[in-house]
Parts: structure tokens; C-alpha cells; sequence
């Protein structure tokens, strides 16, 4: 019998582009990576024993933009000011490039339509982690031993968000893609399909299950696994969620 996400708290060359961006971010270091999408297998391709990601299924990923890095501190704050929204963590003096977090998912869905874009699917965040097809155990690398060159985690941080992009960037050229913070997910279906069905994905209208992908600051590396999928609720903040962006061609 499968078992539901458990609650916890927690293709081709990419390159940046031109895409029209608020003066405001870009001067606070905000870009979009365009990734060009490609089939793609969802899953635990790997150890194949993790039941909340299989089984693995085949998909075809869309063109899609990404941001580059981790929301961090300062943009919040742009975002906060134009807005008229409270900010995150207003007690931490020390903002600057650090990832953002304690953002409800909510707050992260608003950021996103701010700036033009939306929360990634799942589908979407595992292909970008992952550096397409094929798939790397890390974002950034397939060796455990190398994961520290790419993921901020429990045993080599901090109780707290470091600046974006210090670590190693993946295949894609994006960073922070495993751990500093974990990052909000738009839609996802809550249970992979079995060979010959299609997902159904589910009604975030009526359901406060949300997904928070990557690993954060505090977690343990296996969380920063590409496959990895840890549940929540949307009414959850935490320093250790945070968000990135997509946004249609």
C-alpha cells in the first residue's frame, strides 16, 4: 500500500538571456537561466526504494525559464517595499545576497507573479535539479563525495541561509539547487502514476498538502537528493523554505 508524502517541516544547453527584467532586481543580482526542456524520467532512478518517488515515469519537459539562484534577502525586500507586503525575517540584520526564507507559500506563489513569472511544477524543479537527462544524484554531481562542493546542508552550514551561489553550480549553471534553502513547488501530483496512467495532479484550491523540494540549511544531504520530495503545509513558515522562480517563454 503506497503512503502519502509525510509531513515534515523542513535535454539542453541553459544559458542567461535578455528577458525583461524589473530595474529594481536586476540591480539586487535577480536572473533567468532558459532551460530547453526534453524528456525526461521523474523518479528515484537511482536506489529505486524510495516509495514517495516512484514509480519512475517518463515525461516531456517544455521551454521554461528559471532563475538563476535563490530568492534572496534583498529581493524580498524590493518585492516587501513595492508591494506593501510585510518582509521575512525583518530581525536579521545581515540580509544582502543570503537566501531568503520563512515565506508562506503563498507569499512565495506572489513573489513569483510579481515577477512575471510562477512557482515551478514538480516535473519542472527535478529536471532543472537534476541537469536533465541523464539524471545526477546531486544537483551538480552523482559522487557523495563531491556533494559538499555543491550542498549547503546540516553538517557543513550554519543554523542560518548563506549568500546565493557560493557553492558549485549544477549542469544548468544554477545554484543552490540542493540545500541553503529548500524551495516552495507550485503544482504536483501527490502520488506518482503506475505504467500505462496518466497524474493526477493535485487541486491546490482544496488541499493545503504543498511540496518544499532541495533541502535546506538544516537538513540531512540525502534531502538534497534530485528525487527527493518532502511534504508540508501551505500555512507553514520556516527560515528553511524559501523560493525560485520559473517563468514561461
Amino acid at each position: 500500500m503506497r503512503t502519502t508524502l509525510a509531513l515534515v517541516v523542513l535535454v539542453a544547453l541553459s544559458g542567461c538571456t535578455s528577458l525583461s527584467l524589473r530595474p529594481e532586481m536586476a540591480a539586487v543580482g535577480f536572473e533567468w537561466v532558459r532551460l530547453e526542456g526534453g524528456p525526461f524520467l521523474m523518479g528515484d532512478a537511482f536506489t529505486q526504494d524510495v516509495e514517495d518517488a516512484l514509480p519512475l515515469h517518463g515525461i516531456r519537459i517544455a521551454p521554461f525559464y528559471i532563475s538563476k539562484y535563490e530568492t534572496t534577502l534583498d529581493q524580498y525586500d524590493v518585492f516587501a517595499r513595492e508591494t506593501g507586503r510585510p518582509t521575512v525575517l525583518p530581525e536579521e540584520s545581515n540580509r544582502g545576497t543570503r537566501a531568503a526564507g520563512d515565506m508562506r507559500w503563498e507569499d512565495a506563489q506572489a513573489f513569483c507573479l510579481w515577477m512575471g513569472g510562477r512557482l515551478p511544477t514538480e516535473q519542472e524543479w527535478e529536471y532543472a535539479a537534476s541537469g536533465g537527462m541523464p539524471k545526477q544524484l546531486y544537483p551538480g554531481t552523482d559522487n557523495e563525495e563531491e556533494a559538499d562542493d555543491y550542498v549547503r546542508h546540516r553538517t557543513n552550514s550554519m543554523a542560518e541561509s548563506f549568500p546565493v551561489g557560493r557553492k558549485k553550480p549544477n549542469r544548468f549553471g544554477l545554484y543552490d539547487m540542493g540545500g541553503n534553502v529548500a524551495e516552495w513547488i507550485g503544482p504536483f501530483y501527490e502520488f506518482y502514476p503506475e505504467p500505462g496512467q496518466d497524474p493526477t495532479w493535485i487541486d491546490l484550491d482544496s488541499r493545503d498538502l504543498r511540496l518544499a523540494r532541495g533541502g535546506g540549511f538544516s537538513a540531512e544531504l540525502h534531502v538534497a537528493r534530485s528525487y527527493w520530495r518532502a511534504g508540508t503545509l501551505r500555512q507553514v513558515t520556516t527560515p528553511t523554505i524559501g523560493v525560485r522562480c520559473v517563468r514561461d517563454p
